[in-house]
């Protein structure tokens, strides 16, 4: 299989309880401002449909939350574990993200698409560890800087 996954963690300076709210309020944010897949762009091509993203998000208790992708040839999914670090003052965060082709046509489309494009696995990786640095600084933020409709991931365009 052509399965593209990245799994890192980091330490979250603020409590799990507070985190995993937090991320339950980007994870709905994505739902609802993801952009959508443009009609004749090679990300439709590939993915096998165009218009907006459906993500369906699973809370499954104090220390877990899924998220997943539900239409096209290739989907996305991800977790983010979470764990008390030091007493429970701070939080072990680990996020799972595995890009899944659904079938043989599409396990061959994921596997030319990689190997056609040198480097692009390199580049998935290094903007998921980017991303997750500037989200765990998001997320340790106190209350009252704590605002889940201004952050903005790096590199992914803003929405509207």
């Amino acid at each position: 299989m052509a399965d593209l996954g990245h799994r890192a963690s980091r330490i979250v300076d603020q409590r799990p309880d507070v985190v995993h709210a937090r991320l339950l309020e980007l994870a709905a944010r994505l739902r609802g401002e993801a952009p959508p897949i443009e009609a004749g762009t090679q990300a439709a091509t590939i993915l096998g449909f165009s218009g907006p993203v459906a993500v369906e998000i699973f809370d499954r208790g104090p220390s877990r939350i899924e998220l997943r992708t539900t239409q096209g040839r290739i989907r996305g999914e991800a977790a983010a574990d979470l764990a008390p670090a030091d007493g429970g003052t701070r939080t072990n965060l680990t996020l799972a993200l595995d890009i899944k082709p659904q079938g043989f046509a599409a396990n061959m489309m994921l596997g030319v698409a990689l190997r056609t494009m040198p480097g692009v696995e390199q580049k998935v990786i290094d903007g998921l560890e980017t991303g997750l640095d500037d989200l765990v600084t998001e997320l340790a933020k106190p209350d009252s800087e704590w605002d889940a409709s201004a952050w903005q991931p790096p590199g992914i365009p803003a929405a509207g």
